[in-house]
């Protein structure tokens, strides 16, 4: 009984142990990471502000699996990865910062990332995430449209686009136009197509092609013929690649028979493209033959009190007469015998010179802007555009005359048309983070920034504004510090920038 007992106790004593040390076993394995641990960043992004982003990233991965559980390690690495455009490792360090900390604007840089990466799923999904929260955001809208319109999800595109119509492009109103035009909804088609040609300098040709498609459906000859007309003049050939090809050749040959005779051509065989650029060839020498005729008498206009006399006088002396705009015959008066004098003492009127004719729609627009006439820029500039579309310089103009007349949309729109015309042109980058600025949520704003200074990583006004930011809005004094110190090592020695930066650290130090 004696043993028994012992031993009893013994194994009792030994079960009461093991269960102590599981217990203590149990409650360390449960004591959760602390998401939120403080974790020193500021080496890494001064090394993505040096541009030494492998390096960063190395750095980062070593961090990550020292802190799985940290957020802001995953967003640097993200990001980072984004500057190298390894787009889908970037999409997927997105996805698990957003599993840790959940962030509708995490959301869109995930659905950038996707998108980037072609994963047009997942961008989708990340972008129907951040605007259930975040509507206001056109640009983001817009995109999520046009991402919709390529998964077939026609009538969800639309309800998208219609968020952001007014910010939508010409390219954009096009394929508003489209989807409404294969859901048979003409009116609705028809005003977006009318207003792609209305937001552009250059109408579209695929807005065109559009009308005439509804001019075919609404059986309106007359409406089709123009359009014709207008798109082969401004493509020639682009009808013959449509099913719209022997159509317009029929509209043709059935309403200007009669031009055609007149020009002696078979139009039997004859392509759409053959017959509208007879018929433009025929217009404009009509137009060179209708040319006002020049008299032979003086061009120096006749003053005021000289034309009331003629009046007065029942039978006056001949006039000179002003025909440089009389496109009848040549006048038989035969005009008053005038000394070089008296004709240099005559009202002089301006003419179309050779110095006004040389001086570009843009360098008059500029002109125009220095002055404050900032719809006068505006309307210079469009006249530069519709010389050249891709002239970033005059798209720069358009949008800065907006800004001055307050039309921030539009001046957004403009200045990103610019960019894609010249996209490593600091000015413009400049231009657009001061409309973005305002614009902008303050977040979204710093990922511009960021975009920017990684395209310029030693422009000190990028620098600064950066710092800046993080120094007063973030409160990041930091990495501030960091943007600092590489202001004074960029900018001149004894510049006014690089004093400024080495009070700003004397601040911070204090």
């Amino acid at each position: 009984m004696i043993i028994a007992w012992s031993t009893l106790l013994q194994f009792s004593s030994c079960s009461s142990e093991a269960e102590k040390d599981q217990t203590v076993a149990t409650s360390e394995q449960s004591e959760p990471l602390n998401p939120e641990e403080s974790i020193e960043l500021s080496p890494i992004i001064q090394m993505r502000i040096e541009g030494r982003t492998e390096e960063a990233i190395q750095q980062l991965r070593l961090l990550n699996e020292k802190h799985p559980a940290s957020a802001e390690v995953l967003i640097q690495l993200a990001r980072s990865l984004m500057d190298t455009r390894q787009f889908p490792l970037a999409a997927f360090r997105f996805e698990q910062a957003l599993s840790i900390q959940p962030d509708s604007l995490l959301a869109k840089e995930a659905a950038e990332a996707h998108y980037l990466a072609r994963d047009n799923d997942s961008a989708l999904e990340r972008y129907s995430q951040y605007l259930s929260t975040q509507p206001d955001d056109p640009q983001s809208q817009l995109r999520y449209a046009r991402l919709l319109a390529q998964n077939n999800q026609f009538t969800e595109s639309l309800n998208a686009f219609s968020r952001a119509g007014e910010d939508a492009s010409p390219d954009d109103c096009v394929l508003m136009g489209s989807l409404f035009l294969r859901k048979k909804l003409l009116p609705q088609a028809k005003y977006w197509f009318t207003e792609a040609s209305n937001r552009s300098e250059v109408p579209p040709s695929d807005a065109w092609v559009g009308l005439l498609r509804i001019a075919k459906f609404e059986k309106k000859d007359r409406e089709a013929e123009n359009l014709i007309l207008k798109i082969e003049k401004q493509n020639p050939g682009i009808l013959e690649s449509t099913d719209l090809a022997d159509y317009s050749a029929d509209i043709l040959r059935s309403r200007r028979l009669a031009d055609f005779i007149a020009l002696g051509m078979d139009t039997r065989k004859k392509t759409v493209s053959e017959l509208a650029s007879a018929l433009l060839t025929a217009k404009k020498t009509e137009q060179k033959k209708e040319q006002p005729v020049i008299s032979s008498g003086s061009k120096i206009p006749i003053s005021r009190a000289q034309n009331e006399e003629r009046f007065q006088d029942p039978s006056p002396e001949p006039a000179l007469l002003d025909t440089s705009n009389d496109r009848s015959e040549p006048s038989a008066i035969t005009p008053k015998p005038m000394s070089l004098a008296d004709a240099f003492a005559a009202p002089i009127h301006r003419v179309n010179d050779a110095s006004v004719a040389s001086e570009s729609a843009l360098s008059r627009g500029e002109k125009a802007y220095l002055e404050g006439s900032y719809t006068s820029a505006l309307l210079f500039a469009r006249d530069a555009l519709k010389e050249n579309s891709k002239s970033a310089e005059a798209w720069r103009l358009c949008s800065q005359a907006h800004f001055q007349l307050g039309e921030t949309s539009q001046a957004e729109m403009t200045i990103l048309e610019a960019i894609r015309h010249k996209p490593f042109n600091l000015d413009m980058r400049m231009d657009y983070l001061r409309i973005a600025r305002e614009t902008l949520p303050g977040k979204r704003y710093l990922v511009e920034l960021e975009k920017v200074r990684e395209l310029f990583p030693d422009s000190t006004e990028i620098l600064w504004e950066l710092a800046r930011r993080y120094h007063v809005v973030e409160n990041m004094p930091v990495t501030a510090a960091v943007l600092y110190r590489k202001i004074v090592q960029v900018a001149p020695e004894g510049s006014a920038l690089s004093d400024q930066a080495k009070m700003e650290l004397l601040k911070l130090k204090n």
